[in-house]
């Protein structure tokens, strides 16, 4: 599968290309994904280290999985603030937990202190948390979020046709270096986005090798630890040939049935709506462009979560009309994930640093991947980063000092644009050469 055509380049910048195409042995390559690693926590400790801010959304859901209480995991929205987080991260960091015994020196809440339907679950909890000192080795668990998403990158770059050499550990620093990926964790605690990029881009790399049942699983998995994932499969849906879509799709939703529908019936149904909302039922945020034009119903909130996915769908059609099966080329591939996880920014209700990550990470892939490195990027991260701040001082004066619906404006649409530039590059030289596309099989 051929890749996109990279422009020309400076003689320095050659030579670092043919640096990083040379062949690396697998011992290299394995010593290079942990060197990739320390640098990912280390830039996660020098900016703060792990945060405790929306902590609450995943780890007392681990402590109740992990004491075998799943309907205290899923308690009922009226009991919190903020609904919990989607399933499939608390699983895994509840069965850590269970497996390394955390907190389980005290004994954990019985049902009479969580209350009917664990409606009382806040406070026993964080006693209980404060006596066993549990929420530290808890929080390190998140990391997992950055292994999966290592494996996702790596496996991308090999399906391109840019790995086993020096592109692998180049693309995990520049990665592991970006504000928008090290504030899933400790700016926000949101490891379940790291979680669900990773599988994204592991269901890509089996796309992108035909393996369609595999892609279908991994959607599944990813959609059952943050719902952005959805944007990624209604992708794929698309571009799956017809003849493996219905695989694609029961494959996926199978995974998604077998991991939601045990949970939810022992959460009294709860689980369900937890997956299929997570954190995202809350609504636009104050000083939005959706709250500002007064989009704060629940209808007005279903429409917004729907049109990301709409756009997406728009924007594969599209791009398989004009493109056939060169949609499948990597640059072409990754372009138009890329501007889908953009979507969810274009639609979203508010805007804070982490959303950017799956853009992020894409985009920076994107180019890896395409042997291209733009300065726009940078600049763009670096704008995002200083509105942003992934240091927590406090009170950030851009952050909070200005009304969210400017930064919106100000920094989504080059966001987009960053996204989707090598996809309508590659559109006009299909143009350009008159080539008509074949049927898509």
């Amino acid at each position: 599968m051929p890749l996109s055509r990279a422009p020309r380049k400076s003689p320095a910048l050659s030579s670092l290309i043919l640096w990083l195409d040379r062949p690396r042995s697998p011992l290299w390559c394995v010593a290079s994904w942990v060197v990739a690693t320390g640098v990912f926590v280390g830039v996660t400790t020098l900016l703060g280290g792990l945060t405790e801010l929306d902590a609450l959304l995943s780890t007392y859901s681990s402590w109740s999985i992990a004491h075998g209480n799943v309907a205290c995991a899923f308690p009922p929205g009226s009991s919190s603030e903020f609904p919990v987080a989607a399933p499939l991260y608390s699983l895994i960091a509840g069965g850590l937990a269970a497996l390394f015994r955390v907190g389980h020196g005290i004994s954990f809440p019985n049902q009479t202190a969580l209350g009917h339907s664990c409606l009382h679950w806040l406070a026993p909890m964080t006693r209980w948390s404060h006596q066993t000192h549990a929420l530290t080795p808890t929080l390190r668990f998140g990391y997992v979020g950055w292994f999966v998403l290592t494996a996702g990158i790596v496996t991308v770059m090999r399906a391109s046709g840019r790995g086993r050499n020096g592109w692998e550990p180049a693309v995990l620093i520049a990665v592991a270096c970006t504000p928008p990926v090290a504030m899933c964790l400790e700016y926000f605690f949101h490891p379940q986005d790291l979680l669900a990029m990773g599988l994204i881009l592991l269901g890509v790399s089996c796309a992108q090798r035909n393996a369609w049942v595999w892609a279908g699983v991994l959607m599944g998995l990813a959609f059952a630890s943050q719902q952005f994932a959805v944007l990624a499969a209604a992708l794929l849906f698309v571009l799956v040939p017809a003849k493996r879509r219905l695989v694609f799709s029961l494959s996926a939703v199978v995974v998604f049935a077998a991991i939601v529908l045990p949970l939810m019936a022992l959460s009294s149904g709860r689980a369900l709506r937890v997956a299929l909302t997570g954190t995202g039922e809350s609504g636009p945020l104050a000083h939005s462009i959706e709250s500002n034009w007064h989009l704060t119903s629940s209808s007005a909130n279903d429409v917004l979560r729907a049109l990301p996915v709409i756009a997406v769908v728009v924007l594969a059609l599209w791009a398989r009309r004009h493109l056939s099966n060169a949609v499948m080329e990597p640059a072409v591939l990754l372009s138009l994930l890329a501007t889908s996880m953009t979507f969810r920014l274009v639609f979203s209700g508010g805007l804070y640093g982490y959303y950017f990550m799956a853009s992020a990470a894409t985009i920076v892939l994107l180019d890896f991947v395409r042997r291209d490195f733009r300065p726009e990027v940078i600049l763009w991260m670096g704008v995002v980063a200083l509105v942003f701040s992934p240091l927590r001082s406090g009170h950030d004066p851009l952050t909070y000092g200005v009304q969210m619906w400017v930064w919106q404006l100000v920094l989504v649409p080059p966001t987009v644009a960053l996204a989707v530039a090598p996809l309508v590059a590659r559109v006009k030289r299909q143009r350009s050469e008159g080539s008509v596309p074949a049927d898509v099989a």
